[in-house]
């Protein structure tokens, strides 16, 4: 007699296991997948001088840590912390009104502590309008036509129609979605703006990355970006963002130009090498 003659076609259940496999097999289950931590454990903590019902300019991961290599924002006034580790670092550069966050260079946030810190962000600055700059994937991006990562346009999100218009700039356009920080940042402003009788503008831009898109992690750990150096827009690409994202705030004059940064590495860069390896420190830094 076989094992499979034990094995009765019209039982209502399935088998064990055992009943058709061999004895040396593993028989232990597989480990459960570790579970994300839950959103209300996640606290936001905001250390230095905040400013408030200001502009905010939040540049995040590869495309923050660019901008800021080649714009003059001075010495950090502040930071955002999400539990213990620090993800949002506050800059007060003297020409200009908004309050400049650099976000996410260090690490990445999972999509359960998304929305608290964007709340935070937005509750703690009451912004008065939101210029915001990210990456999309151009492999992940559906379009009519397949598009050269040297040819692929700026893209952007808008909560309130802008009055940019350049054949560099396109729509980030439906069907494609964005799961990032970022855009939970613009979700929030809208929704607040529906629920206020005040008007605010937020203007996320997109800048190309041919890397493949990365899905968030479960829980808060040191930042897995590579270097910003695999990634190099071209100077002309990088000055109209700038401009564009300070037009969107509303600032078009007195604004320092962004300046190519090419040799040498700042300090922003080695504190997120230092970090990916485990160093510790909180000090101030100037980009």
């Amino acid at each position: 007699m076989t094992t499979m003659d034990l094995i009765d076609p019209l039982a209502d259940a399935a088998p064990p296991r055992h009943a058709i496999e061999s004895d040396d097999e593993d028989e232990c289950d597989p480990p459960l997948a570790p579970q994300p931590r839950p959103d209300q454990l996640y606290t936001i903590k905001f250390v230095g001088n905040f400013p408030t019902k200001s502009p905010l300019l939040l540049a995040s991961g590869t495309a923050g840590e660019v901008w800021a290599r080649g714009t003059d924002l001075g010495q950090q006034q502040g930071s955002i912390y999400v539990g213990d580790s620090q993800v949002g670092l506050l800059f007060s550069p003297p020409w200009t009104r908004a309050a400049v966050v650099v976000s996410e260079t260090f690490t990445r946030l999972p999509l359960s502590a998304m929305n608290r810190y964007t709340t935070a962000v937005i509750d703690r600055i009451q912004p008065t309008s939101i210029a915001i700059l990210d990456t999309y994937s151009i492999q992940g991006y559906i379009a009519p036509k397949v598009i050269p990562w040297d040819e692929a346009p700026v893209r952007y999100l808008s909560t309130n129609v802008i009055s940019i218009s350049n054949p560099e700039l396109e729509l980030f356009a439906p069907p494609n979605l964005l799961q990032s920080t970022t855009a939970s940042l613009v979700s929030n402003i809208f929704w607040k703006s529906l629920q206020s009788t005040e008007s605010y503008t937020a203007a996320l831009f997109l800048l190309p990355s041919p890397k493949l898109p990365i899905a968030p992690p479960t829980t808060i750990r040191p930042s897995s970006f590579s270097s910003s150096g695999d990634i190099q827009w071209s100077k002309k690409t990088m000055q109209k963002v700038h401009q564009w994202l300070f037009e969107v705030i509303g600032e078009t004059e007195n604004v320092m130009q962004w300046v190519e940064k090419i040799s040498g590495s700042s300090e922003l860069q080695n504190e997120n090498r230092r970090r990916a390896q485990g160093g510790i420190g909180e000090g101030g830094m100037y980009i």
